[in-house]
């Protein structure tokens, strides 16, 4: 099955350091000027030995800030909504739907990644270029990755490498991918269905 923190880890990654490889005029016009981003993905994990453990594909939605839609569809069906506070999260095999808070589902990083301020990324980050990847180094041990690379084409990401701390590889392929299409809101919020069992929600937050 999925691993939804490090997909969430994933993205949460993609959304601040987009324009990067540009430079930070470039960034800071990235922030002011791109609004929405949609595409296709392709998810592997592999251990050490670069054997393949998990393959996933589907599609996603961002909406800065700090909402997004991405969709499993192979080899299992998942959808995973942030709708600016919550983060639902739909298992449709199991007909089951989980809802957190977005900020304890990220975790006091990804969240001010998210926020989509250059300062706090920088924060969190040591920064470089490598080989004409964008490499971002976590400045405490507060993450759960060891560097994630970002490598861009025409201004727009087209694939992540992260490094977790079990000496896993997880990459993320983008294609497809659209800047500042309009998307429609209801792509960003969720209903949980009728018959499924939704955890989390009487929680007291």
């Amino acid at each position: 099955m999925v691993h939804i923190p490090r997909l969430i880890l994933f993205f949460a990654l993609l959304l601040a350091p987009l324009a990067l490889y540009a430079g930070k005029a470039e960034l800071e016009r990235y922030y002011a000027d791109v609004k929405t981003l949609e595409g296709r993905f392709v998810q592997e994990t592999a251990d050490e030995d670069g054997r393949v453990l998990e393959r996933s594909e589907g599609h996603m939605r961002i909406a800065r800030p700090n909402r997004f839609n991405w969709q499993y569809e192979t080899p299992y069906e998942q959808q995973i909504v942030a709708d600016g506070e919550r983060v639902w999260v739909y298992d449709v095999d199991l007909l089951q739907v989980s809802v957190r808070p977005l900020e304890d589902v990220l975790g006091s990083g990804p969240a001010l990644l998210l926020s989509g301020e250059l300062d706090a990324l920088e924060e969190q980050f040591r920064i470089s270029e490598d080989n004409g990847w964008l490499l971002l180094e976590p400045r405490s041990r507060g993450w759960e990755i060891e560097e994630a690379r970002l490598r861009f084409e025409d201004g727009v990401p087209v694939e992540v490498v992260i490094m977790d701390g079990l000496g896993q590889k997880n990459t993320l392929r983008l294609s497809e991918l659209r800047v500042n299409d309009e998307i429609a809101p209801e792509h960003f919020q969720f209903e949980p269905p009728p018959e499924a069992d939704v955890l989390g929600e009487d929680e007291e937050w």
